[in-house]
């Protein structure tokens, strides 16, 4: 996946390129939007992108002055400017900056694929020059064990070329790679504990570069096929004869590598094993379902995590899936309104009472989704994760964990990994707005009205109808109606069987007919039309969610 940095002042233009990239290339995702060169710069100090797509004529900075900017910091990311044809022999001057490619407006779907086409081939290209010369020699000097390592790599990374090249060696060396059944069993640090003991930063750093070198002498000593991946995660292949033998088999493991490898047995190591693969190609499955399990830790799940307690629990990690990406898209877009909705939505994913470690659990999840979604540097991290524990430290001393605290500290989270400080000192008129926009957003299943807002926030119905006017730029009325929209659709992705009147209750419309008729005035399309048919529903579509 190569992560793309939008920057246009246009908010059409914006819309569009976000809409419309990962439809015309699904490797390519949109990670970051600007308006300008400025919070462009922005943005690329707290995030790394393999594409950045940028007008030339913006206000603030430039494209140009951007493109000088990129190429004196980051030389590997490439760059794809939009110019008009009356600005063409402008652009043109950019070429200096390592410009990959040109844009012409009007942009057409054509085009832009075509383009993502040059630039995916270059980043590819780019990517496997490393690895050249070891595809030259086609790996015969590789030893058996790094053999069936790199093979492991290659086909839980799905990287077809280098797995026909490690296959070849197999065969011809009539090396066994797995029996009957497979499984993949990943190992990794539980963070929480890490959090829980309250250490330095150089002491976090000193445990994971501690936990990487015995992740590296188990790949070497043990004789299990393994391999480290780039999250830091111990990739270890199982295989038997039988299914049974491959459920004890990833518990042996996993206990041996604790009580063996591991020094630290004050910090916890999460683990979690795939499905059982009876077919080379399906290791992958096998590998991501793993990898998904590890968000079952949430619960508090005893380690190491079973294939089919994921499968039992695949509505919880898709609806955790479904919020968090949502999450995701409202940082990258810098959806506020939204954002605050969709934490209240996150927060009822709390399988338990809230308590010190729920709190951790989730905040750290949340933290380290967005940092891996958004390609956010490690430096930012770091703020996050010390505001995460100074507001469990909060909670301790008050004992009590309320749900709108908690909101309130995750939405500051959110703001540290966005690096900005808005959130500490807002002036008196926007704070009002900022309440009622919560309140609002915690409060949308309800009848509520403008007069109840207002009562509860001790101000005039008509004040508060101003100040949404000029703060906001809409009418309270759609407002409300804007994020219950927001929030119907994402029920209905998440639960495309649930009944339409339950959709309506849960978004607080008194009857589905009002329900119905609001979303099709909304959307363009019924929420049968958006079930059943979600192409054609996308097709005529005449207003999404704002971004």
């Amino acid at each position: 996946m190569y992560r793309t940095l939008i920057v246009d002042d246009e908010p059409l233009m914006r819309q569009y390129l976000n809409n419309t990239i990962s439809q015309l290339d699904p490797e390519f995702h949109v990670t970051g939007i600007a308006c300008d060169g400025l919070e462009a710069m922005d943005l690329l100090r707290r995030q790394s992108f393999d594409l950045i797509i940028t007008d030339i004529k913006m206000p603030e900075m430039d494209g140009l002055a951007l493109t000088k900017y990129i190429f004196e910091t980051d030389r590997k990311s490439r760059i794809v400017i939009i110019s008009g044809y009356n600005e063409f022999e402008y652009a043109r001057l950019a070429i200096r900056y390592n410009v990959s490619e040109y844009l012409l407006k009007p942009l057409s779907d054509q085009a832009l694929s075509e383009t993502l086409l040059k630039v995916r081939e270059s980043l590819s290209a780019s990517a496997s020059g490393s690895s050249t010369s070891i595809s030259r020699h086609d790996y015969t000097e590789d030893s058996d064990k790094e053999i069936t390592s790199s093979l492991l790599h290659a086909l839980v990374l799905n990287d077809k070329d280098q797995i026909q090249l490690l296959y070849n060696q197999v065969t011809s060396r009539n090396l066994v790679f797995m029996g009957s059944y497979a499984s993949v069993l990943l190992i990794c640090l539980d963070e929480l504990h890490l959090l829980l003991q309250e250490k330095e930063p150089m002491e976090y750093s000193t445990v994971f570069l501690t936990f990487h070198q015995c992740c590296e002498r188990y790949c070497k000593e043990s004789t299990n096929t393994a391999f480290v991946d780039p999250e830091n995660t111990l990739v270890i292949l199982l295989s038997s004869d039988t299914e049974k033998e491959l459920d004890l088999q990833a518990e042996a493991v996993y206990h041996e590598f604790c009580r063996a490898f591991w020094p630290h047995e004050a910090v916890k190591l999460n683990a979690s094993f795939g499905y059982h693969a009876t077919d080379i190609l399906h290791l992958a499955e096998s590998y991501h379902a793993a990898r998904e399990s590890l968000a079952l830790t949430l619960e508090g799940v005893t380690s190491p995590i079973r294939s089919n307690y994921y499968i039992s629990q695949h509505n919880f990690i898709t609806k955790l899936n479904m919020i968090c990406d949502s999450i995701a898209m409202d940082f990258i877009s810098q959806n506020t309104d939204k954002l605050i909705s969709d934490l209240h939505l996150y927060l009822t994913l709390f399988q338990t009472s809230v308590n010190t470690a729920v709190l951790l659990r989730y905040g750290t999840y949340l933290i380290r989704f967005l940092v891996k979604q958004c390609n956010i540097k490690s430096e930012i991290l770091q703020a996050a994760f010390l505001e995460l524990t100074r507001g469990a430290d909060d909670f301790i001393a008050s004992g009590a964990f309320d749900n709108n605290k908690i909101h309130s500290l995750f939405y500051r989270l959110i703001r540290i990994l966005d690096n900005k400080e808005s959130f500490v000192l807002i002036p008196e008129t926007t704070n009002v707005v900022e309440q009622a926009k919560e309140y609002i957003c915690l409060h949308y299943k309800e009848q509520i009205s403008l007069a109840m807002v207002a009562d509860t926030l001790g101000v005039t119905p008509s004040y508060l109808s101003d100040l949404f006017h000029k703060n906001i730029g809409e009418p309270y009325t759609k407002f409300l109606t804007r994020i219950r929209m927001e929030q119907a659709l994402l029920l209905l992705r998440s639960n495309p069987n649930e009944k339409i009147y339950r959709i309506a209750e849960q978004t607080g419309f008194v009857s589905p007919k009002h329900f119905n008729a609001v979303f099709k005035k909304y959307y363009g399309f019924t929420p049968t039309e958006y079930v059943t048919q979600p192409e054609h529903a996308f097709g005529k579509v005449s207003r999404l969610p704002s971004i």
